[in-house]
C-alpha cells in the first residue's frame, strides 16, 4: 500500500481502524516446524492486504494501509473525505476475509500437513487520529486502544463493531445483531452464514455478563505445582485457611519426590516469611454441625492435620519457626490460599459446597471449582480479602502450633 497515502502530524476525522488477530497463535507455533508457522502468517498477511488494497481501490478509497503488524495479526487505517466510502471499505472488506479469504487459506495450509487451524478476529472502531510524526512510531489513540482491546473480546471467525460504527452502519445494519456492552461502548457482531449460535450468545461465551471482573477460574483442584507457584509469590505473609487442611498437611510430611509444595514453602519460610494454617477447632460447635452437613466426622481428620502439622515443625526445627498453625472457632465457609493478604494479595479460593442432595455424588465437594482472584477482580477482590480477614480474626482463632 502506498504509504505516503496518509500524512504526518494531520489529524484526520472519522478514521475507520479494522484489528485482525489469528486465534491460537501460540498453539499453531507449538504444533508446528518455525519456518511453516512463519510461512502461513506470512500468507495471512499478504491475502488481508491484498484484499484491503482490492477492495479499496474498487471502492475508490483514498487512504487505506497497514500500520502495523505483530506476526500474527495487526491493524488497517482507512479513511476518505467521504466517511461512507471508508465505512463500506472497511466492511466489505471484513466481511469478505471472513467468509472468503480465511476459509481458502484454512483449506491451503490443510493440504499442506499445516497442523491447527487458523482463526480470525476481526473489530472495528472508528474516529479522529492524529497521525505521527515518525511513519515508524506508535499511534497513540483511545480509539486505537479501544479497537484493540475490542479485538481481543471478539470471538474467533466473528467481526465485530462499535455503537460508533453501528450509528452510521447505513446498508450495513441489519448484517449486525446488538451483543452487549464493552469498555462503555455497545458492541454489535457480524451475522455470519451458517453461524452454529446467534450472535449474543456467542458474544457472552467470550466475555461473560456486563459488569463482570477478571476472575480465573479452574474446573479442578489445582495442583501442587500450581501452588507452590503461588506461594513463590509471596513477600511476607501466606495465608492457609480451611476446615481440615489434609491436602497441605500431607503435602507438609509427604516422602513422595520431587516434593514440590513442601520445598517451596520452606523457601519461603527460610527468606523470612510468615505461614498461618488456619483450620477448625476439631472440638468445636462448628465442626460438628459442618460434619452433619457433609456426613462424615471431620474431627479426626483435623487431629491428623495436626499430627502431620506437628511432625513438619519438629522435622525442620528453626527453618518452621515462622510457621504457625491456628484454630478456628467459626466455620470459614471458604478454602483459601492467599499470598500477603490485603488490597494487593493473591487469592486462590474455593467456596465450600456441603455434599447435601443429590448432586453431591458427582462433586468432590470443595474440591470444584477453584477460583483465583487478584487485585485487578476489583470489589470480588475486596469483598473476598474482607471475608477472610474476618474470618481469621484474633479472637476466633487460638495458636496451637
Amino acid at each position: 500500500m502506498d504509504a505516503d497515502q496518509f500524512e504526518a502530524d494531520v489529524t484526520y476525522d472519522d478514521v475507520y481502524v479494522l484489528f485482525l488477530d489469528a486465534s491460537g497463535y501460540s498453539s499453531i507455533v507449538q504444533r508446528n516446524p518455525r519456518d511453516r508457522a512463519a510461512h502461513a502468517f506470512d500468507l495471512l498477511r499478504l491475502r488481508l492486504i491484498a484484499r484491503i488494497e482490492k477492495v479499496a481501490r474498487d471502492l475508490g478509497c483514498a487512504r487505506a494501509e497497514l500500520w502495523s503488524w505483530r506476526g500474527d495479526g495487526g491493524f488497517f487505517i482507512l479513511h476518505d473525505d467521504n466517511e461512507s466510502v471508508t465505512r463500506d471499505v472497511t466492511l466489505v472488506a471484513g466481511r469478505t476475509i471472513l467468509t472468503e479469504d480465511v476459509p481458502r487459506l484454512r483449506e491451503e495450509l490443510e493440504k499442506a500437513e499445516f497442523a491447527g487451524e487458523l482463526r480470525l478476529r476481526l473489530a472495528v472502531h472508528k474516529g479522529p487520529i492524529r497521525l505521527p510524526a515518525d511513519r515508524l512510531a506508535s499511534i497513540h489513540s483511545p480509539h486505537i486502544n479501544f479497537a484493540a482491546h475490542l479485538e481481543e473480546a471478539v470471538p474467533p471467525d466473528r467481526l465485530a463493531v462499535s455503537d460508533a460504527v453501528h450509528r452510521v452502519a447505513g446498508p450495513f445494519t441489519d448484517e449486525f445483531e446488538w451483543v452487549g456492552a464493552f469498555e462503555e461502548q455497545q458492541v454489535y457482531l457480524m451475522r455470519t452464514a451458517g453461524e452454529a449460535e446467534a450472535g449474543r450468545r456467542t458474544w457472552l461465551r467470550s466475555t461473560g455478563l456486563p459488569g463482570g471482573v477478571r476472575v480465573h477460574g479452574y474446573p479442578r483442584r489445582p495442583s501442587q505445582q500450581d501452588k507452590a507457584h503461588l506461594v513463590g509469590t509471596a513477600s511476607e505473609h501466606l495465608l492457609d485457611l480451611g476446615t481440615t487442611l489434609n491436602s497441605c498437611s500431607n503435602r507438609l510430611v509427604t516422602t513422595d519426590r520431587p516434593a514440590v509444595y513442601r520445598d517451596a514453602v520452606l523457601e519461603f519460610l527460610r527468606r523470612g516469611g510468615t505461614y498461618r494454617c488456619v483450620l477448625l477447632d476439631p472440638g468445636g460447635e462448628a465442626t460438628a454441625i459442618f460434619s452433619r452437613l457433609r456426613g462424615e466426622q471431620l474431627a479426626p481428620k483435623i487431629k491428623e492435620s495436626l499430627t502431620r502439622f506437628k511432625k513438619f515443625k519438629e522435622r525442620y526445627g528453626g527453618d518452621a519457626d515462622r510457621f504457625e498453625v491456628h484454630q478456628a472457632a467459626e466455620f470459614p465457609g471458604m478454602a483459601a490460599l492467599c499470598a500477603d493478604p490485603g488490597p494487593h494479595g493473591l487469592i486462590l479460593y474455593s467456596p465450600y459446597l456441603l455434599g447435601i442432595g443429590p448432586a453431591a455424588a458427582v462433586l468432590d465437594r470443595a474440591d470444584m471449582p477453584h477460583y483465583f482472584a487478584t487485585p485487578d477482580s476489583g470489589d470480588l477482590h475486596r469483598t473476598l480479602d474482607a471475608a477472610i480477614a474476618r474470618a481469621t480474626r484474633p479472637e476466633v482463632l487460638e495458636r496451637v502450633l
